[in-house]
């Protein structure tokens, strides 16, 4: 059905989210209790369901946790919470999809347990295995610290493949973390100051590239990592670090053992994506998912209706620009399930009101245009269900982009020209493409299998970097690099990149090694940082079945031959999902989850953006120079609409330091 447009404000927060701190040594003079009560307050619009904080004084551990409760709603899954031996006590954010197996072999154990949550579960665990050998059997999205009181020691963790955020900040002997970077803000250790090289980073990617922060000293930690610090007279002293999740080498393991037949990789593939959405639909509260009406998110709810005994609840939005709508396309996906599926609209006018208000909502700017469209689906999702699954993870897994093709073809013929023919046809095509711009010319000669959301001009000036890049990781980073890339700055910088895995060597092909990049970095620092951000801002829990570590694992096994089968991205996820809707619904161009950019900055949101990055604001700021702003608008007046992105991302960034008062 298509319901009415959305009537809640989208300022009535609820998530959950963890916190603490070891209290810094002596020479300090604040009031650490009070520091605890600020930094929990801040979390409270991800948690209104409980509240719980734990200090050890002697230690100078402190703890707090925000609730929103998915698994045992009663007063047994409130946090922190203390082992059964009391020697541990946790603070613990996500999910454990296989802490029912886990139960039950505890149990097994002698272990008894007084509720029904997978915290308890955990902590169980914790006593039997011990904390990295306990973290390695864990099966699910989390972030959580950990205190030994008999150790003395404070452990730090987050997921596999980075669904749930993990921060933390070292000053001085002293250590916080937080689920939200804007915990800090409360915490009397954080200085206040923006990162300039994290904020270039941004600039280029449109999101914050980790493991930095935005915010001075404050660091994200790593997907699949395991920290472990001793607290001491002289405050919290790192002792190890660990991956317990290393993606190469567990790709480079998979690759040793590929799939049989076709047929047999699609019949495996298949049984360990029903097994995961099976785990994901546990739960104590309302479960339904967010479809798009794409390959990944018609998979996803095909499989979960087929687990199902009643229709599956899903969920759309639905925009005024044809371009951009998806919500046609996923009613009839929903139709030939047999879902009870709601579409909301929504005007631009709609949209673009919510733009000005983006600042607070992300403790970190974030520029991808995707987040405003996955706010709004999330708040539609939240009015019926408290869980969604999403398809997100398929294009990064089985290479659904057209840059994994299109960019390793245009990186072995630049492999094969001369430096001095690569930097002529880069002249020649970025000058093409500044006169161009989205041109008619040009707009005719675009495949129809490209969509509508990037002009041609925007592709020659990726090509035309790819071309003049030095290496195969230069050249992937042209590619990702949708945002400034060569920023107008008041003084020089460098920004702070991650290193890339471009170069790994012969065991990978470069397909493989795109798509390893992206797992690494692409989906932790920007899609599921977004959708963690959209969805929780809604009190609504996403559950992303593709990422689970047994589908990730098996994805290794397909060759880039099966995941490219005849030229065709995603193969494998795409003939799986024609199990459940017909193939005329699935082919067509990809359109992606974003918004009109280049529009709305010549038009809806003209006043804004040029008012944000006034002269007196840029200066303020401190990052840009205001006159090479100015130039950029020019430009983009002029018609160079390859700059909407660049000047969107210095426009929320202003927008965000202002909301925040960081400056760099």
């Amino acid at each position: 059905m298509r319901a009415g447009r959305h009537s809640r404000a989208l300022i009535n927060l609820r998530m959950c989210g963890i916190t603490g701190f070891v209290y810094p040594p002596s020479g300090h003079k604040w009031d650490p209790r009070a520091a605890l009560r600020s930094m929990v307050g801040s979390l409270a619009h991800r948690g209104p369901d409980d509240e719980g904080m734990e200090v050890d004084e002697a230690a100078g551990l402190f703890m707090g946790f925000r609730r929103l409760a998915i698994l045992d709603l009663s007063a047994a899954g409130h946090q922190p919470m203390v082992s059964a031996s009391g020697r541990y006590v946790i603070t613990f954010n996500g999910e454990i999809y296989n802490f029912l197996d886990l139960r039950r072999e505890l149990e097994a154990d002698g272990f008894a347990f007084t509720g029904r949550s997978d915290t308890e579960v955990m902590l169980a665990a914790f006593e039997r295995w011990g904390c990295e050998n306990a973290v390695r059997r864990f099966r699910g999205m989390f972030a959580f610290g950990l205190w030994d009181r008999r150790e003395r020691l404070l452990w730090l963790a987050r997921d596999r493949m980075g669904i749930k955020p993990l921060y933390v900040l070292r000053k001085d002997g002293g250590l916080a973390y937080a689920s939200e970077a804007r915990v800090f803000h409360c915490c009397p250790m954080y200085n206040g100051a923006g990162s300039r090289s994290a904020a270039l980073g941004y600039l280029r990617r449109l999101h914050v590239v980790g493991p930095a922060s935005i915010l001075e000293g404050v660091d994200r930690i790593e997907p699949g990592s395991l920290l472990c610090y001793e607290v001491t007279s002289s405050g919290a002293v790192e002792r190890s670090r660990t991956r317990y999740w290393d993606l190469p080498r567990i790709a480079s393991a998979a690759k040793e053992d590929p799939v049989g037949s076709e047929a047999e990789a699609l019949e495996s593939l298949l049984d360990l994506l029903r097994e995961s959405v099976r785990l994901r639909l546990i739960a104590d509260v309302p479960v339904g998912a967010l479809l798009s009406g794409g390959v990944d998110s018609s998979l996803i709810v095909g499989i979960m209706q087929e687990l199902s005994t009643a229709p599956v609840r899903t969920f759309t939005i639905s925009f005024s620009q044809p371009g951009f709508d998806e919500a046609p396309v996923a009613e009839r996906v929903a139709r030939h399930l047999g879902t009870a599926h709601t579409t909301v609209g929504f005007s631009a006018d709609e949209i673009i009101d919510l733009v000005p208000n983006l600042a607070g909502l992300s403790d970190e700017p974030m520029a991808n245009p995707s987040l405003l469209p996955t706010l709004l689906i999330s708040e539609v999702a939240r009015r019926d269900v408290v869980v969604a699954l999403s398809g997100d993870g398929g294009d990064e897994l089985f290479g659904g982009y057209n840059r994994y093709l299109q960019g390793a073809r245009a990186m072995r013929v630049r492999n094969r020209l001369p430096s001095w023919v690569r930097g002529l046809g880069a002249g020649v095509l970025g000058q093409v493409a500044r006169r161009a711009g989205s041109s008619a010319m040009l707009a005719r000669l675009k495949p129809a299998s490209m969509g509508d959301q990037q002009s041609p001009g925007e592709r020659l000036m990726k090509l035309a970097g790819v071309l003049n890049a030095a290496t195969n990781s230069d050249a992937y980073d042209q590619l990702l690099s949708v945002g400034m890339v060569d920023p107008p700055l008041r003084r020089e910088s460098s920004a702070g990149d991650r290193p890339s895995v471009i170069e790994l060597g012969d065991e990978f092909d470069l397909e493989e090694l795109m798509m390893l990049h992206d797992q690494m970095h692409y989906l932790p620092d920007d899609l599921l940082t977004k959708v963690d951000r959209a969805s929780m801002w809604e009190s609504l829990e996403a559950r992303v079945p593709i990422l689970d570590q047994e589908v990730v694992k098996f994805s290794w096994r397909l060759p880039t031959s099966i995941k490219f089968r005849g030229g065709v991205p995603k193969w494998p996820l795409r003939q799986l999902a024609q199990k459940y809707v017909p193939a005329s619904l699935l082919d067509r161009p990809k359109m992606g989850f974003t918004a009109p950019v280049t529009e709305w900055l010549g038009g809806s949101l003209r006043d804004w953006s040029r008012d944000t990055l006034g002269a007196a604001r840029v200066r303020d700021v401190g990052l840009l120079d205001p006159s090479g702003v100015d130039r950029l608008w020019k430009q983009f007046d002029a018609g160079r609409t390859d700059l909407a992105l660049p000047l969107w991302s210095a426009a929320v960034l202003h927008s965000w330091s202002e909301a925040w008062g960081v400056r760099f």
